[in-house]
């Protein structure tokens, strides 16, 4: 009954001049396509294929696309007569995407214009190409904009029946999730692709060899066929330097996170809270120097034989610096997710602030806090430039420096990443494919990170 009502509406002139015109232009536009496609398959040579092209389009190909084309644009120009949404949400859809078009493509030409050639382009000439620009733009997008602003003046005239707003909740949830899903299949690819440039290594030198071998000896590097793939050192060297980061970094982000959710005044966190977040902003290559020239001479310092300042214990404080942002706004944001009724119950019930904090809010945010230091372990095992700099690149075993265990992080080591920076330039053949492989095993130790995290998540909740 409601539609019927809806159709008795007479529309106004302009609306009806406006959706029968445009209807009429997408009807010339199929019939031309259409016409199109017909010369085509009359007049094959109209269409030249490139040989060198991939894909090697030929005029039959041109003219089922023009087809298709027609098609589609002919079913729209029926829905704009019939005032259907469906239509205008397509018409709108496709001017938008040729505004942006026309937008790219004046920046990319106004780019090309004012940094192509070796001299410095004067300010005034500048301004005369970016207005040029501007007034191409103007040119090709005042059609297309007129025509949205059109379509979005008519929007009330255009029906729209349940069936159709149900396809369209449909189809933007489908596109929600595969842009959702997209995230997975990218993370698979890249492994798919590391895994299968990995294999030949796995292949001919093996998984056991590469895993359990002490010694990085390539033959690209040696000269002889006698080389050695052990990426033992190496593991050692990612886990020690990782695990030292987290001990040195997670208690200060945690703590610092409380200080800022719950203990701090506003004065404080609006001055602490930009300190941390300028963190994150520094690049690698900052905290690299900053462990050679400062942290190095401080830790040669420590009267230990064969102490150079470089290796696992300035590569674990350079790390734990680096992730100090990641788990500090994580873990501050999963602290101020906790409800407020807790905190008001605790108190209530004479507890005191600090207690609070420990017994009621930290074990409710836990769960957010795991996933911070999840993030900062990924962090810390994905650097590569600052620890290439300060962790000394031995491709030794680490070892203690003397009796006492503890100086192995004093002892130079080398990372997965570091590895993979420095050799892959010059790597060839076997050795290349070992590269490759120890791209895979970061891929697993974030996986067992993650695993371990989630099963001591659900452990705890179950109990």
């Amino acid at each position: 009954m409601a539609n019927q009502s809806f159709k008795i509406i007479q529309k106004p002139f302009f609306v009806r001049f406006f959706t029968k015109t445009l209807a009429i232009i997408l009807a010339a536009a199929t019939l031309a396509g259409v016409a199109f496609a017909i010369y085509l398959l009359i007049n094959p040579g109209f269409i030249t294929v490139d040989e060198n092209s991939l894909l090697k389009l030929t005029s039959i190909h041109y003219a089922i696309g023009a087809i298709l084309a027609a098609v589609l644009i002919g079913l729209v120009a029926r829905g704009i007569w019939r005032y259907k949404n469906w239509a205008r949400t397509v018409v709108l859809t496709g001017l938008i995407i040729s505004i942006i078009y026309f937008f790219v493509v004046v920046v990319f030409a106004i780019s090309s214009s004012i940094f192509a050639g070796e001299a410095v382009v004067p300010v005034s000439i500048i301004l005369k190409i970016i207005g040029k620009g501007l007034v191409w733009f103007l040119e090709y997008a005042i059609v297309p904009a007129a025509l949205i602003f059109g379509l979005m003046k008519t929007s009330q005239y255009f029906e729209d029946n349940p069936k159709q707003r149900d396809f369209v909740d449909r189809a933007v949830r489908y596109i929600l999730l595969g842009t959702a899903l997209s995230c997975i299949v990218i993370v698979g690819l890249i492994f798919l692709f590391t895994m299968t440039e990995a294999w030949d290594s796995v292949e001919e030198i093996g998984i056991d060899t590469m895993l359990t071998g002490t010694i990085w000896r390539p033959g690209s590097i040696i000269g002889t066929k006698d080389a050695q793939f052990g990426l033992l050192p190496m593991i050692l060297g990612s886990v020690l330097s990782t695990l030292g980061s987290v001990l040195i970094g997670v208690p200060l982000s945690i703590g610092t996170a409380i200080l800022l959710a719950e203990v701090a005044p506003r004065a404080v966190r609006e001055t602490i809270r930009p300190a941390i977040e300028l963190l994150a902003g520094i690049p690698s290559v900052v905290y690299g120097l900053f462990g050679m020239v400062v942290l190095a001479p401080l830790i040669r310092n420590i009267d230990v034989t064969r102490n150079t300042g470089f290796g696992l214990l300035n590569a674990s404080i350079i790390l734990a610096v680096m992730i100090i942002p990641t788990v500090t706004n994580i873990a501050e944001d999963a602290i101020r997710a906790v409800p407020r009724e807790y905190k008001e119950g605790s108190l209530a019930l004479g507890g005191t602030h600090w207690q609070t904090i420990i017994k009621v809010i930290m074990p409710a945010a836990r769960s957010g806090i795991i996933a911070a230091v999840i993030l900062g372990i990924g962090r810390a095992l994905g650097e590569t430039m600052a620890m290439i700099m300060v962790i000394g690149n031995s491709i030794a075993m680490p070892t203690p420096l003397t009796d006492n265990p503890l100086t192995l992080f004093l002892n130079t080591a080398r990372t997965l990443t570091g590895n993979i920076a420095v050799e892959i330039n010059y790597a060839a053949g076997a050795h290349r494919s070992a590269l490759f492989f120890t791209g895979v095993l970061l891929f697993i130790m974030i996986m067992l990170v993650n695993s371990a995290a989630r099963f001591m998540m659900r452990s705890r909740q179950e109990s």
